[in-house]
């Protein structure tokens, strides 16, 4: 059963997320960041993409009527039912890759390749998919 109240506190976040991690790109290179400053990013990011993956659950869920028991599994239905392109799949499977390693390896030196996928603003797919997801499960109303 679809909840749109979630829906658009979703899309909210996944903005704000969006904007944070847009205002370090874009002032990276003028002075130096803070080990915390480098935590809020990583931890913005971590949650962006989450998002992404418990709104394709959702999506699969309220549109195919698919239930997806992880996070692993979301990709593959996804791009079994063409709702991403090849292209685009590829690129989420990057962020979710990134994620991971932030994630799984917090210990180890992420943030470079962190740095690499914001300077290519890579993120800017989740809320695309987003928006045409939730279109999506409008228009099958």
């Amino acid at each position: 059963m679809r909840n749109t109240e979630w829906e658009q506190a979703l899309l909210e976040h996944q903005h704000a997320m969006i904007k944070r991690l847009d205002a370090f790109r874009k002032q990276k290179n003028k002075q130096p960041i803070s080990q915390d400053e480098k935590m809020v990013i990583e931890h913005s990011f971590q949650l962006l993409v989450a998002s992404i993956l418990d709104l394709a659950k959702y999506v699969l869920q309220n549109h195919y009527d698919i239930e997806v028991s992880s996070r692993k599994e979301v990709l593959s239905h996804l791009l079994e039912r063409k709702d991403v392109t090849f292209e685009q799949g590829e690129q989420l499977k990057a962020l979710i890759e990134l994620r991971e390693k932030i994630l799984f390896d917090y210990l180890d030196e992420n943030f470079t390749f962190l740095e690499n996928a914001m300077d290519l603003r890579r993120y800017s797919l989740v809320e695309m998919l987003a928006k045409e997801w939730i279109a999506q499960l409008s228009n099958s109303e």
